[in-house]
């Protein structure tokens, strides 16, 4: 029986960025990466000036603070702190008021984190997506927090002194907005600690992405691996993650499984920690081979994701599991290259990886599901699409796309988690039609972290000039398939929330290209689809 004590603190944001900047907040590898964009950072803080609620910030004491080698810290700092606490949730809410505090930018694990500035126009009191629509709210910060003595004369000297004592006034209510911090502290940390952290934050995570056994393992369980075999996981998976932000599950699952692990004995706790053993005893040069295999075909499918498709990251996947079998094929073929594919490899990979991707096919029974792919895949001298549906069918799992599919994603917010796939998948036909992102470069020459999602009819528009009865209806309408589109960072902030009839002039050849196939994912969605194959 595990025994976790749970503390209840209320804090002011002043006071608890405080302590994350002293960097004992730490990101526990199960958690995904900062996806929130400056939509969401607007809206948190709108709602702490208005005092509206904002959930709660869950964190993790553990005995051992080693216990997760994995892990990233919230922000780097120059020294490492003597305690750590783990965030189980509270990720993106705390890393967009960082943002907020350090000038929209900061520093996580050597990585670059930063977003458009938020800025405040006191004439007509709204926030903009844009450092030129308003003053920057990290300026008011730096001033009325940090007490930058610069910046609060420049302030005085170009600002009405009613306007100032607004905006200091609204600066307060962000500092002195109170949070409750829950904190679970354990002192003897074992297997049942581990799933009790992973109920946790299943139980938490209303929007999230659901975690399961392997990845809270992965996560926790990586302090049983030592040594040469512990530093090899490290290399091969930050060097993939700083190309593609890939998470580590899907990195264990494939490495293990070509030491000749099936999923269901890397999957389950005591087997994990038995062969955890058994991979350390392996000759050094054999399991150094196999390393260097898995990381050169792991950088092949990334390579062909973003060939293909014009994926360049993992936040643009629903599920990151598919990667696995392709990276399979990739390895029992000893492909050195995507030039060395045919052309009906490359339809079927394709075709296939939309597909279940879509349809979500490994969302349950992962392991049996992965273990019979994998072995078709082994066994087969050409990417098995037609044994792989065969699969699929047996699961009585869907193997078409159909319009009524996609269909529903006009009554989804394709923003949260449930929108996920739809979203994934406009973003597959736009590349494939050549949209561009309004600033004439194709969107498949674009770093994902340079898009936006844009909102055909913006959002405060609609805000304005739709009364649906319940909150959750209306976000449905903002947010559905049919008013969201790709285009870049720099173009969405300068159009704001301008509406259609006053901004689709100066971008009218790009919108036109991507409009139609706005249009077209439902007026002729099954000639787009038939040109993937997957209808």
């Amino acid at each position: 029986m595990t025994t976790i004590t749970i503390d209840v603190k209320n804090k002011t944001i002043q006071t608890l960025i405080e302590e994350v900047k002293s960097g004992k907040f730490v990101l526990p590898s199960f958690q995904r990466q900062y996806v929130w964009d400056e939509d969401d950072i607007r809206n948190l803080i709108d709602s702490l000036i208005n005092h509206y609620p904002i959930g709660t910030i869950i964190l993790w004491k553990p005995s051992n603070v080693d216990i997760d080698p994995f892990s990233k810290p919230l922000i780097d700092v120059k020294q490492k702190p003597c305690e750590i606490f783990y965030v189980i949730d509270g990720q993106q809410r705390l890393t967009s008021l960082l943002l907020l505090f350090h000038g929209w930018k900061i520093s996580r694990d050597g990585e670059e984190i930063k977003c458009v500035p938020i800025s405040y126009n006191p004439t007509n009191k709204k926030f903009y997506k844009s450092a030129s629509r308003g003053i920057d709210l990290s300026k008011l910060v730096k001033a009325f927090c940090l007490q930058d003595i610069n910046t609060l004369t420049e302030l005085a000297q170009n600002t009405p002194k009613e306007q100032l004592e607004e905006m200091k006034e609204m600066i307060r209510r962000i500092l002195d907005y109170t949070i409750p911090i829950y904190i679970m502290e354990t002192y003897d940390e074992n297997e049942d600690t581990f799933r009790s952290m992973a109920e946790a934050f299943i139980r938490i995570n209303k929007y999230g992405v659901r975690i399961g056994n392997l990845e809270l393992m992965l996560s926790f369980l990586a302090g049983a691996i030592s040594g040469e075999l512990k530093k090899k996981i490290r290399d091969l998976y930050e060097g993939l993650y700083d190309k593609f932000e890939i998470d580590l599950q899907p990195v264990i699952r494939f490495t293990f499984s070509n030491f000749g692990l099936k999923q269901t004995q890397i999957s389950k706790v005591k087997q994990f920690r038995r062969n955890i053993n058994k991979i350390s005893e392996h000759d050094e040069k054999e399991m150094r081979k196999i390393f260097n295999k898995c990381d050169k075909v792991m950088n092949l499918t990334i390579e062909f994701l973003e060939k293909e498709l014009g994926i360049t990251n993992s936040r643009l996947l629903p599920s990151q599991t598919p990667l696995i079998p392709i990276s399979a094929y990739f390895y029992y073929k000893n492909i050195n290259s995507i030039d060395e594919l045919d052309s009906a490899d490359i339809k079927n990979i394709v075709n296939w990886f939309v597909l279940v991707s879509f349809n979500g096919y490994y969302s349950s029974h992962t392991d049996t599901k992965l273990d019979k792919d994998l072995e078709v895949i082994r066994e087969s001298a050409y990417f098995p699409w037609d044994k792989l549906l065969e699969n699929m069918q047996n699961r009585k799992a869907k193997v078409k796309i159909t319009l009524n599919d996609i269909k529903k994603g006009l009554f989804l917010n394709v923003l949260r988690l449930q929108g996920r796939s739809h979203l994934f998948l406009l973003y597959i036909i736009l590349v494939k039609k050549g949209a561009d992102d309004w600033n004439g470069v194709l969107l498949s020459r674009r770093k994902f972290g340079e898009l936006a999602k844009h909102h055909i009819f913006p959002k405060e528009y609609l805000e304005q000039n739709l009364n649906p009865e319940d909150q959750d209806t209306k976000e449905i309408l903002i947010n559905n398939i049919a008013n969201i589109t790709f285009i870049h960072k720099d173009i969405n902030s300068e159009i704001e929330d301008d509406p259609p009839y006053e901004y689709l002039n100066d971008y009218i050849d790009s919108a036109k290209n991507t409009l139609y196939q706005q249009i077209a994912i439902f007026g002729g969605l099954n000639n787009i689809l038939l040109s993937l194959n997957i209808v």
